[in-house]
């Protein structure tokens, strides 16, 4: 091979003045090649020969060259030190030799664009001598190849091409490293030198494969790992780059394939239903997904001929539980939907989304929304709430009729002698209802209730069918008094005819008293009962089953399954999936997205949740009127309103309120404005109900010192003995504050706190959560409520006394002439004039701060569109839920 240098003629002189700038690297090989060239160099010269020629023999073979390793292209990369190899001909493979030299251009492919070139010029048709002296000297450059050694950026050498065999280029041996990386497992390094190879070369073709060969190598690692998932996401991205690479087909089924498997055997129809979309959306032809369809439709037709077996056999749950595991594997078609339909329409299921569960002990002292909604829906009371607005407005299960007679004093009770279909409730007699009111009125019994016996007067029965109670006096809402279900005495246990030992026969009568004294009564007029409960729900199932025979859209819900999640996140995304049809309640922040999906059917209940803070009316430490009126003062409801509860600037779905009741309530009166926000009053009122405190125990201490000069006569100076004593130690009470078990209370009543801090209260925060007995009197002094309050009248005092029994006991906190319009409120003659109670009481809370109204929140309950029957404005809960079908 000849090397020309482009500066020649070379003198001696020249030649070691170069020498001296000469840098070497470390690398053995491109140094002894670099010193082998010049001493052939230093010899041609001794020689003043032109052209050098240089044995083959003394350039490193390409097969000896070691591909520089990830540290040595990081640092040269980093150093802008790169090289490239110029490999050059040789008879045998084996024999090709390597000359390192500095990064040639144009790159990549520099030998193809040298003779594109070269082709170009040569086709080229000059037009003047200059243009073809021009040509004629391209032509001859295109035909030899310029390089600079390594480690000499200065002297210039050019060799023919046609003695080239290739040139691999920095980014080719990096390649190549890339390829060793990804054989040893290194997939981090690999790469990280595509990437630095992509910035350099964006798109090469060279480069491509290796990607897919990166992500392919890489999901097998994830797969053996266990992380599949993160193995499918690679795979998908390996075939989005390249569908039709020949390991991708066998890729999927080696990891995909066993997934499929397990999920079949663990029978999670949706995992398999996930992976087969995945298979399908990257390969949309690969047998794997052929075969698990095929699976899934046996699947499907083992579950619908069983439940068509259960369904012969009478076990109508079965069959729908079987039917709608099969709706589960895959999408119903023609026949399969048919039987799927009449199975479930048999027996309905609604499933609803709780967070609460079975046996779930909490300190918190009040009624909560999850009690209710069980009694609700085990319970039906002789009347029952049916609409609301200014007013409620009841309807009953039980009475045809109730007509009063003398003017209110009498009312004669119609019973309903047949039923519905659909109505679950067993048929009642006047004999039944009469023994629950005498129950009610019987201050011995477990049942009494004060405010009923302070206005029955007298009951009779006249036929199975009718009683008539006479009052002593007129009630105003004969509805929202008799809102108690109806209960029958339990019966005795049997004793055994083979008992026949003396103790047993010596005292019969002793033992059937005890017993029937620990016996409590127990309801009869009921709607579902629960069939099963533990921690991860509730099963309610009708107690009167819809009877047979009758047409499929006339059957309704049979069986209420109550699944509680861990979290709202989950319980939000089963809603999504189709998991469950019904959510009771929505956050303020959740009700547009539902009102927006056309899946859902979002309702307003009629009364909004009123948010509250109730005192102990037991507690000693919050009889301060001041005190209590400066807690109020410092809660900034409309900021916590906005930030907290409802996160929504505009208030859309809340607003403050001024009463425990929902503002649009006939009780409400119309110039009592919400508590405003105001901390320096705040502040004033705590200082002035702790100064209060203090002025007390300086009027017990002045009254002691009294007597005591009395009693040694000397004189005493009442304004020295005042001026002389200090009562600073007297400070306001430490007070417990009770949260009721929700997050969104909580974060409220924790930015409350932060108010109440601020201005010198020291309070404890008490999570209504935890777990235990609820708190005893003794034990908390405020609490932060939710209630809906659908009648005013009748609730206030339970409410206020945070108790049902109406015991004038529990209002020791209370002033006797609130004590007294109390009780006034059951003697109201008109509904005027318990409006005009109403609107007195409501303005004597808001002045003695006897509860800290906070705000009202609108309330949501979101069904699925397959929820037929749903009221429109519901009231509660499981309003009507006899009546709701469930559409498969």
């Amino acid at each position: 091979m000849i090397l020309r240098p482009k500066c020649l003629p070379f003198h001696r002189g020249d030649m070691s003045q170069h020498l001296q700038t000469f840098s070497f690297t470390t690398a053995v090989m491109q140094w002894l090649s670099h010193v082998r060239l010049l001493v052939v160099l230093m010899a041609l010269l001794n020689s003043a020969v032109a052209d050098e020629k240089v044995e083959r023999a003394e350039l490193p073979k390409l097969n000896e060259m070691q591909t520089p390793s990830a540290d040595e292209i990081f640092q040269a990369d980093e150093d802008d030190k790169e090289f490239d190899w110029v490999v050059l001909q040789a008879n045998l493979p084996e024999d090709r030799t390597v000359i390192v030299v500095n990064p040639l251009f144009p790159r990549p492919n520099t030998l193809e664009k040298m003779a594109e070139e070269y082709k170009k010029v040569e086709a080229s048709k000059p037009q003047n001598q200059k243009e073809r002296e021009e040509r004629v000297e391209r032509m001859k450059q295109l035909q030899r190849l310029v390089v600079t050694l390594k480690g000499d950026q200065v002297t210039e050498y050019s060799m023919p091409i046609s003695t080239i065999d290739q040139i691999l280029l920095f980014e080719d041996l990096m390649l190549m490293r890339v390829d060793e990386l990804i054989r040893e497992g290194d997939i981090r390094k690999a790469y990280e030198i595509l990437l630095r190879v992509e910035n350099e070369i964006p798109n090469w073709e060279k480069s491509l494969p290796r990607f897919e060969q990166l992500l392919l190598a890489e999901s097998t690692i994830r797969a053996n790992a266990g992380d599949t998932y993160a193995a499918l996401a690679l795979l998908d991205e390996a075939a989005a780059r390249n569908l039709q690479n020949p390991e991708l087909r066998p890729r999927l089924s080696q990891i995909v394939g066993p997934m499929i498997s397990q999920a079949l055997e663990a029978e999670d129809f949706r995992k398999v239903r996930y992976l087969i979309s995945r298979v399908e959306k990257t390969v949309p032809d690969h047998e794997l997904v052929a075969q698990s369809k095929a699976s899934l439709a046996q699947t499907v037709t083992r579950f619908l001929t069983e439940a068509d077996q259960l369904s012969k056999d009478r076990d109508f749950s079965g069959a729908a539980a079987l039917a709608w595991k099969a709706s589960t594997v895959s999408t119903l078609a023609g026949n399969e939907r048919a039987a799927f339909s009449r199975f479930v329409a048999r027996h309905q299921v609604l499933r609803v989304g709780v967070e609460d569960f079975e046996g779930q002990n909490q300190v918190f002292p009040a009624a909560l929304e999850s009690q209710e909604r069980l009694t609700e829906l085990v319970e039906v009371p002789l009347f029952e709430p049916s609409a609301a607005d200014e007013l409620t407005y009841f309807r009953s299960s039980y009475f045809e009729i109730w007509d009063p007679a003398d003017l209110g004093r009498e009312v004669i009770f119609s019973l309903r002698e047949t039923r519905p279909h659909w109505q679950s409730q067993p048929l009642l007699t006047a004999n039944d209802v009469a023994e629950t009111l005498g129950q009610r009125i019987d201050p011995s019994g477990p049942l009494f209730s004060s405010r009923l016996a302070s206005f029955v007067k007298e009951v009779s029965v006249w036929s199975p069918s009718e009683l008539r109670v006479r009052f002593s006096r007129v009630p105003l809402s004969i509805e929202s008094l008799l809102r108690f279900p109806i209960t029958g005495q339990p019966s005795v246990p049997e004793r055994s005819d083979n008992s026949t030992s003396e103790e047993d026969a010596a005292e019969p009568v002793e033992e059937t008293q005890s017993i029937e004294t620990k016996l409590q009564p127990v309801v009869l007029s009921t709607r579902f009962r629960k069939a099963a409960a533990d921690e991860n729900g509730r099963v309610f199932l009708r107690v009167r089953p819809e009877p047979d025979g009758l047409d499929g859209s006339q059957y309704h819900i049979a069986e209420i399954q109550e699944k509680r999640f861990p979290s709202r996140d989950k319980l939000l995304q089963a809603a999504v999936r189709g998991d469950i049809d019904y959510l009771p309640h929505l956050h303020p922040w959740e009700v547009n997205a539902f009102q927006a999906s056309s899946d859902f059917n979002t309702q307003q209940y009629a009364l909004p949740i009123t948010h509250l803070i109730a005192f102990n009316p037991m507690s000693e430490r919050v009889t301060n009127a001041q005190m209590r009126r400066a807690l109020s003062f410092a809660v900034n409801r409309e900021s916590i309103l906005k930030s907290i509860v409802l996160r929504d600037e505009t208030m859309k779905f809340g607003r403050p309120t001024s009463a425990a009741w929902p503002l649009s309530s006939y009780a409400t009166e119309p110039s009592q404005k919400p508590p405003e926000f105001n901390i320096r009053l705040a502040f004033a009122l705590r200082y002035a109900s702790e100064r209060q405190l203090q002025l007390a125990e300086l009027t017990r201490l002045m009254d002691i010192a009294k007597v005591e000069a009395k009693k040694a006569k000397v004189p005493f100076d009442s304004e020295v003995f005042r001026a002389e004593t200090k009562v600073d130690y007297i400070k306001l009470p430490r007070l417990r504050f009770v949260v009721e078990p929700d997050p969104g209370c909580m974060a409220a009543a924790e930015r409350m706190m932060i108010y109440w801090q601020r201005i010198g209260f020291e309070i404890d925060l008490i999570k209504g959560d935890q777990p235990g007995q609820p708190l005893g009197d003794g034990d908390w002094d405020l609490c932060y409520r939710q209630v809906r309050m659908e009648e005013p009248l009748l609730e206030l005092w339970p409410l206020l006394a945070n108790d049902s029994s109406l015991d004038m006991k529990r209002l020791g906190m209370f002033p006797d002439w609130m004590r007294q319009e109390l009780i006034n409120l059951d003697y109201a003659s008109s509904f005027q004039d318990a409006q005009s109670r109403l609107f007195t009481m409501h303005n004597h809370i808001a002045a003695e701060a006897f509860l800290i109204p906070l705000w009202e929140v609108d309330d949501f309950a979101v069904w699925r569109k397959t929820v037929l029957g749903t009221p429109d404005r519901p009231l509660s809960t499981y309003q009507n839920v006899e009546r709701w079908i469930v559409r498969p």
